[in-house]
């Protein structure tokens, strides 16, 4: 069993241990960096990023609704592309991932970059695919992984959390359950391009708002856009090909879910 000794293991590659790597690397500590599947950050891959290019596209079709007041003819026959606009979503999520990847783990030097799981074995050393690390310092930056209760997950693809911009086109319908920010907007934009979609949440309250006025505005605009249906918890069932979600009195039939449910820790393959 390969055995290696450094100051610092980092475990995890994310924004997180990117910034502890851009503190390290210059101290002239020696040090490993650890990761296990895909490389690009959480936020460049399937977050912040590719969702702020999806949003864009959602809203920048959303405006021909107005264009007429700029005496701009034809709006009304504009129509969208989906595939070509979910390629140019996953494009930009491309090129966000490559110049993370570009500016960070492609100029570590030969073997201080690691890809694999990490596990303890004892407070300073680690295991990685058989390979045996010890540091003085480990850093765990290992990320997080979407909630999806255990029961939905036999629904297979038809329940998409980080998936959601790998999809070639876009189901008819969809039920986004967790209306946080992320629930709300990647809702909002779906409708916008075109996706029957329902909200719903097991709180009164939309995007963590706390203010009863702002939060009662945001419902009443939002709702315009998709039905939302607030204070039950969402159950899923199968019926035939579709969907059924409900929620108290509220069901809906629908190909898709989107769970926004939050996320958790990677923690669990640690130990």
């Amino acid at each position: 069993m390969q055995k290696k000794e450094d100051e610092v293991a980092i475990i995890g590659a994310g924004s997180a241990g990117l910034y502890t790597l851009g503190k390290v690397r210059p101290s002239g500590k020696s040090f490993v960096l650890i990761n296990g599947g895909e490389l690009g950050t959480t936020c460049a891959r399937v977050g912040c990023m590719p969702s702020k290019a999806l949003i864009q596209v959602a809203e920048d079709f959303h405006r021909r609704g107005i264009l007429g007041r700029y005496g701009v003819t034809g709006h009304d026959e504009m129509e969208m592309d989906i595939e070509e606009a979910l390629e140019h979503v996953q494009d930009m999520r491309d090129t966000f991932v490559d110049r993370v990847t570009a500016n960070s783990t492609d100029q570590l030097p030969e073997g201080v970059f690691i890809d694999g799981y990490a596990k303890f074995v004892d407070p300073h050393t680690l295991d990685v695919e058989g390979q045996r690390i010890r540091a003085d310092r480990i850093v765990i930056a290992s990320g997080s992984r979407p909630v999806v209760p255990a029961e939905w997950k036999a629904f297979g693809d038809r329940i998409t959390t980080d998936q959601v911009f790998e999809q070639d086109s876009l189901p008819e319908s969809m039920a986004v359950i967790g209306l946080g920010v992320i629930g709300l907007e990647i809702g909002q934009s779906l409708a916008r391009l075109g996706v029957d979609v329902t909200g719903f949440d097991m709180l009164h309250t939309i995007g963590g708002l706390d203010d009863p006025a702002v939060a009662k505005a945001a419902i009443d605009i939002l709702g315009r856009e998709f039905p939302i249906h607030l204070g039950q918890a969402a159950e899923i069932h199968q019926e035939g090909e579709k969907l059924r979600v409900t929620a108290g009195e509220h069901s809906v039939l629908v190909d898709k879910v989107l769970a926004s449910l939050g996320r958790r820790p990677n923690l669990d393959n640690l130990d």
